[in-house]
């Protein structure tokens, strides 16, 4: 019954740009030269002031969720992802978007939002032409990506998987980034092909990007600044390796097959060795419960694990993570989790007991072979049920 830890569609402050209410047919016209494909309709276009994003941010959140975002928080914080110091997540995660952002798309309605001053972060940084007509490329490559790959349909059929919607974005950002620098570099007369050949560049391309997190704001929790950079970070990466093996022709395949997990993204080698091998449509992941109190179920992927017990998350394949509560609201988490072998579950098991217990848990966990099990929280029975 889940839509899972929520993606929004945002775009870094490295990234951002102003916007007004002109149209936006001229910007169109430069992503379909660069992209090579043609939108099939015009974009819809709201300006908003930043006076009124907390609310349209707010608006959005709200939709995406299938519970309260209180009980969001509950999630969050059932699932370690953040501490029990943390106070007002959800307003900390929508202070973070808003000092980030300054334009986006939203594939549920079909509609590009351009605020209409920079945040207070971007200001001075850059030419505030240069910055807008930049940002109308990235976040219209999300209205090409929408319209020609169905990303709002896609968005909505993985509600219930955290990991392969992060996955799915990562794909999306880190086509609409490259997009964006193709079209930076075009006006300053130089080539992207010449830069992705070019070591040096591509280091310092990538270092800015991983360092992006300078604009945020040190009392941000850490998981809502690693999970926004995340899919512009790797999934532009991920991109660059695709259009490096078929140019554009490529990431047409890799839109219309995208990777499943966050795993395909940290690991490259491995989405292009799937798609190399087959197109089947992957199996949905099944979010029911038959818990009583069940909250939500979360196939949270590498990129969970990797952020709460580091290197012991490498060699993940699969995990189921049940979180219910009693009638006062305290949680129970269930987590069931499959390794690529004994010694990465082994691996995994001890680094998240030191993990749980550092965070003052009383954990109860077991290693059968690849498969790590582990359960804490207020319901004893549940968990020892759970645990046999």
């Amino acid at each position: 019954m889940s839509r899972r830890l929520p993606n929004f569609v945002a775009l870094l402050v490295l990234v951002c740009a102003s916007a007004n209410a002109a149209s936006l047919d001229a910007e169109m016209k430069t992503v379909e030269t660069l992209r090579g494909l043609t939108f099939e309709r015009p974009v819809v276009q709201r300006t908003i002031t930043r006076k009124e994003l907390p609310q349209v941010l707010r608006a959005q959140m709200e939709k995406s969720l299938p519970y309260s975002p209180d009980d969001y928080a509950l999630v969050l914080r059932a699932l370690q992802l953040v501490d029990n110091g943390s106070s007002d997540l959800v307003g900390s995660m929508l202070d973070l978007y808003q000092s980030q952002v300054l334009a986006f798309y939203d594939p549920l309605t079909h509609t590009y939002f351009a605020i209409d001053q920079l945040p207070t972060a971007a200001a001075g940084m850059l030419d505030g032409e240069v910055m807008r007509e930049s940002v109308a490329i990235h976040e219209l490559t999300h209205a090409l990506q929408d319209q020609r790959f169905h990303l709002g349909a896609r968005d909505l059929e993985l509600q219930k998987d955290t990991d392969a919607s992060l996955a799915l974005h990562a794909l999306m950002e880190g086509e609409a980034t490259l997009v964006m620098i193709d079209y930076v570099l075009d006006r300053a007369g130089q080539k992207m092909d010449d830069m992705l050949a070019n070591p040096e560049a591509m280091s310092m391309l990538t270092s800015a990007i991983g360092t992006s997190d300078k604009t945020i704001d040190p009392g941000t929790p850490k998981y809502f600044a690693e999970s926004l950079k995340f899919p512009y970070a790797e999934g532009l990466k991920l991109v660059i390796e695709g259009y490096r093996r078929g140019g554009w022709k490529m990431i047409d395949r890799m839109d219309t097959n995208p990777p499943r997990s966050t795993r395909e993204i940290l690991h490259p080698a491995e989405y292009f060795d799937r798609l190399a091998r087959t197109a089947a449509a992957p199996t949905a992941f099944d979010d029911r419960s038959r818990l009583p109190g069940a909250l939500t179920v979360e196939h949270l992927g590498e990129f969970h694990w990797r952020f709460l017990v580091g290197d012991a998350g490498a060699g993940w394949i699969d995990d189921r993570v049940t979180v219910t509560q009693n009638l006062q609201c305290d949680p129970t988490v269930l987590v069931d989790t499959h390794w690529e072998n004994a010694d990465r579950a082994r691996a995994f098991r001890d680094a998240y007991a030191t993990f749980l217990g550092g965070r003052g848990l009383d954990a109860l966990l077991t290693l059968d072979g690849t498969r790590v099990r582990a359960a804490y929280g207020a319901d004893a029975k549940l968990m020892e049920s759970f645990i046999r």
